[in-house]
């Protein structure tokens, strides 16, 4: 049996690896003391039609991890290639205290943050989180969705942000 542990690849391999799979992007929400917070997101994906689940990785150190522990409640924005590269680039390098001074949002029925110029949001309440290396895996029972606009989505591909090819 081959010795797997000393082949590991480094995290700067594994990341230029994974970076080949291209990804949506989204912008995660939540409160935290009754004020909304929020971070750019690519590690998400559905689970489970019936019932509705999703799930979602977030680092430990990322500043929405505990707050999403705490309030049990979190939103997927789902960013559309019109604008959404600004607002990703925002919710991942902002401080804190000020990624939703330039955006609006709105917040239905004790749900999570909904950014208005998503096109598309799933409001969530958690269902479970395990730990995974150094991130988190969030685990969502979907509770309302909302489909503002058939806009087309951001994807985030080898590092970069791309738009998704119309068929003609």
């Amino acid at each position: 049996m081959a010795d797997t542990a000393s082949a590991a690849p480094t995290p700067a391999e594994w990341r230029a690896a994974m970076g080949y799979f291209p990804t949506g992007v989204t912008i995660v929400t939540t409160w935290r003391d009754g004020k909304p917070v929020g971070s750019t997101v690519n590690a998400f994906c559905s689970v489970s039609l019936s019932p509705p689940m999703l799930l979602i990785c977030l680092d430990h150190n990322n500043p929405i991890t505990g707050p999403l522990k705490a309030s049990g409640v979190f939103g997927v924005n789902i960013l559309p290639d019109e604008g959404g590269r600004d607002a990703a680039m925002h919710f991942a390098t902002a401080p804190e205290d000020e990624r939703f001074r330039r955006y609006a949002y709105r917040e239905e029925g004790g749900g999570a943050p909904q950014l208005e110029f998503a096109p598309v949001f799933v409001d969530c309440v958690l269902d479970s989180g395990t730990i995974a290396g150094d991130h988190v895996i969030f685990v969502g029972r979907g509770v309302r969705t909302e489909v503002v606009s058939p806009a087309s989505p951001l994807l985030y591909h080898r590092g970069g942000f791309h738009k998704l090819p119309v068929a003609p």
